[in-house]
């Protein structure tokens, strides 16, 4: 699944405004920080990936369908770190197919680098 995504975080950790001439920037002393929010977002694209052989050939096919996947996703997330390295977390609170008897949902986490 290809989503096109909009994050939105509230975060937190101790920073100061240093004013200049020609321009202001944020100061963060302490470069521990935390944060809290959430995303919404949209499918673009839905892809299956088949590779098999066949008769001793290698075979590859690209199927491209809805495959009864929801069209809007949206979720919480949250990350901790320090410096330019996070550790983040992220949960859809959406379920991953349309018409599925389990509640089947999206849990990422991962190493998140920012500057």
């Amino acid at each position: 699944m290809d989503n096109l995504v909009i994050p939105l975080y509230l975060e937190f950790g101790r920073t100061s405004i240093c004013y200049k001439e020609e321009n202001s920037y944020y100061d963060k002393p302490d470069k521990f920080k935390v944060g809290v929010g959430g995303y919404v977002g949209v499918n673009l694209n839905t892809i299956q990936k088949l590779k098999y052989q066949e008769n001793g050939n290698d075979k590859k096919v690209k199927i491209s369908d809805d495959f009864n996947t929801s069209n809007f996703i949206y979720g919480l997330s949250a990350y901790i770190g320090y410096d330019d390295w996070s550790l983040y977390a992220k949960y859809d609170l959406n379920t991953i197919f349309k018409d599925n008897p389990i509640d089947q949902r999206n849990v990422s986490i991962g190493i998140r680098l920012s500057r």
